[in-house]
């Protein structure tokens, strides 16, 4: 008598962790992370490392308004690419160099341009 042994059907499928699932949560971690930024900005370490509360530190609530948009656009922006980058394929990849390196050529205008502004 032989036994005849088959896989059973039941069997527990677990969820395939993915390139895009990662990226995903590195970036809700990291959004999270700069959004803690908030309320851990005003303690400070003084020079014989105690640790103390600096009011002088605290952001007032017009820039926390400014802060939390920056965030939030930064999000929309990262979690946008990090999807289009793979749901679309390659146009999608093509997509997305094509958006990083625009925002890589902004941002060293906006340096420059800060640069420029800042030394006269």
């Amino acid at each position: 008598m032989r036994a005849n042994f088959k896989e059973s059907a039941k069997r527990s499928v677990k969820k395939k962790r993915t390139l895009q699932f990662t990226l995903n949560v590195i970036g809700i971690l990291m959004f999270i992370g700069v959004l803690i930024r908030w309320w851990t900005v005003p303690f400070a370490v003084s020079n014989d490392l105690q640790i103390y509360y600096n009011p002088d530190f605290q952001m007032k609530p017009s820039e926390c308004k400014e802060f939390v948009a920056f965030v939030l656009c930064a999000a929309s922006v990262y979690f946008s690419l990090v999807n289009v980058y793979f749901f679309l394929g390659k146009t999608g990849k093509k997509l997305v160099y094509t958006v990083l390196v625009l925002l890589a050529v902004f941002n060293l205008y906006m340096m420059l341009t800060l640069l420029a502004v800042a030394t006269h």
